[in-house]
């Protein structure tokens, strides 16, 4: 938006953006001849900004006053550049008739070489005039010859012009001294809920055998009770004569039952009891059973479920192989149950935590809450479990964070965003402060952890400096 002020009237007209990234404006009042004050007031997302600036429209002299000034500034000028070449007319010709004299010449040849001298120096010299109104052009400087590109001044600080300003998205906020609460960074890990995770093993081991629906793959959502695999039990050999032997026994005592229940059958009830020929006919129930036990044992295969809902976030098997007892072979994590876990070193109290933010290696904050600590000295440090809030899509097990929990001490200084700060030459911590419309000065600054987007500024800049805020790292890289 832009704003000309004109004898104390202000306008207020909105910019059109065009497609190369300018933009246009009409103000029908700036048509007279004279200054006008602008104020640019330029709106974005990212933050907010304001320029200044003089709009200077010179009068348009009249066709007739055109040519009349240059008929009274013409001849005045030929006029002078006469008187003023004459002596070097004069002195030109006597230097060639010495220079002849000296040589020795003699006749025609000396009177004609005098001629082409005299006639050479009669010749006018090229001028150049300055377009009327104008004064000639000053001498170029050291600063007009670098150009109007982005350089590191003498001083440190950086020159940047407003359209390398806007190409590298240069964006600056103005410190506002207050208090807040003071925090400390922890190092940590995401770790999964376990009453929201579980893992997949086979007690006895054996070979996969994958079921109907096919083995899950990874990201699969399942359902608690879900079949995931099969694994047959590996037999070994000494076991497997056993067994064989233990069958044959059986089979033996079945067939030796059921003669004794046909002999029992054909004497009859007068001669044999019901109870005996009750009992024999159990007795065959019963090894009919016990061989058809052991029959399964042998090719009754273990049926792996899942323990709880989630998707499936560790597959460690394909169809055929071998695993031993104990394996981990699936792992089912629930995506919107997860954890943090933090290393204290020092003496924190978790009832001081008033609130915890943890930060991705991609800069992705997130929000916690406060669970639990332990109580037991682990590489002399404590642990601390915090739940994730909302967590995000990009989250995953064992992902380092950087954890900051705020503390109800309060500390006075200014918050500003991470991407103010950027590293120096020397390792210490800066910030860009804006100074003059294109120029930035790079200030060392103290900082404190506040939360996972924004830092304390406690020493280094004053209140009301205008600091940069987004394009910092940019700056930096200017030479």
């Amino acid at each position: 938006h832009a704003s000309p002020r004109q004898r104390h009237l202000r306008t207020t007209v909105t910019t059109q953006a065009l497609p190369d990234g300018s933009y246009r404006a009409s103000i029908p009042d700036v048509a007279k001849p004279g200054k006008y004050d602008l104020i640019f007031n330029i709106s974005h997302k990212e933050g907010d900004d304001l320029l200044a600036g003089t709009l200077e429209i010179p009068p348009v002299p009249s066709t007739a006053s055109a040519q009349k000034s240059q008929t009274q500034a013409h001849p005045q000028s030929l006029i002078t550049t006469f008187l003023g070449d004459a002596s070097l007319l004069i002195a030109a010709l006597a230097l060639g008739i010495g220079i002849l004299i000296g040589m020795g010449l003699r006749g025609r040849r000396a009177t004609s070489i005098a001629l082409i001298l005299f006639t050479w120096s009669c010749l006018p010299a090229p001028k150049a005039f300055a377009h009327d109104g104008h004064d000639p052009s000053p001498a170029p400087s050291g600063e007009s010859l670098s150009g109007d590109v982005p350089r590191r001044l003498s001083d440190g600080s950086v020159f940047l012009p407003k359209t390398s300003q806007r190409l590298m998205t240069v964006r600056t906020q103005i410190a506002i001294d207050g208090e807040a609460q003071r925090g400390t960074t922890l190092l940590g890990r995401i770790i999964s809920d376990p009453n929201r995770s579980g893992v997949v093993q086979s007690i006895a081991g054996g070979r996969v055998s994958p079921p109907e629906t096919g083995l899950p793959r990874l990201g699969q959502s399942v359902k608690k009770g879900d079949v995931l695999a099969t694994v047959i039990p590996a037999v070994p050999l000494a076991d497997q004569s056993t067994i064989a032997e233990k069958q044959r026994e059986l089979e033996g005592a079945i067939l030796l039952a059921e003669q004794k229940l046909g002999r029992l059958n054909k004497l009859g009830p007068n001669i044999t009891p019901r109870s005996q020929i009750d009992d024999t006919e159990l007795d065959v129930s019963n090894l009919k059973r016990r061989i058809l036990i052991l029959k399964e044992t042998k090719i009754q295969p273990e049926i792996l479920t899942a323990p709880v809902d989630g998707i499936i976030s560790a597959n460690h098997v394909v169809a055929g192989q071998v695993v031993q007892g104990q394996d981990v072979l699936f792992q089912i994590v629930d995506p919107q149950g997860l954890w943090v876990e933090a290393l204290v070193f020092d003496q924190l109290d978790p009832g001081a935590i008033t609130g915890a933010t943890a930060v991705t290696p991609d800069n992705t904050v997130m929000k916690l809450k406060y669970v639990g600590r332990g109580r037991v000295l682990q590489q002399q440090a404590v642990q601390l479990q915090f739940a994730i809030e909302t967590p995000p899509a990009s989250a995953a097990l064992g992902m380092p964070v950087t954890v900051v929990a705020k503390k109800a001490q309060t500390l006075r200084g200014m918050l500003f965003p991470r991407d103010a700060l950027v590293r120096g030459g020397g390792g210490e911590m800066i910030v860009w402060q804006h100074a003059d419309p294109e120029r930035f000065i790079p200030r060392p600054v103290r900082i404190e952890p506040f939360d996972g987007e924004q830092v304390l500024i406690t020493a280094g800049i004053s209140a009301k400096d205008r600091i940069v805020v987004h394009g910092a790292e940019l700056l930096a890289q200017v030479r």
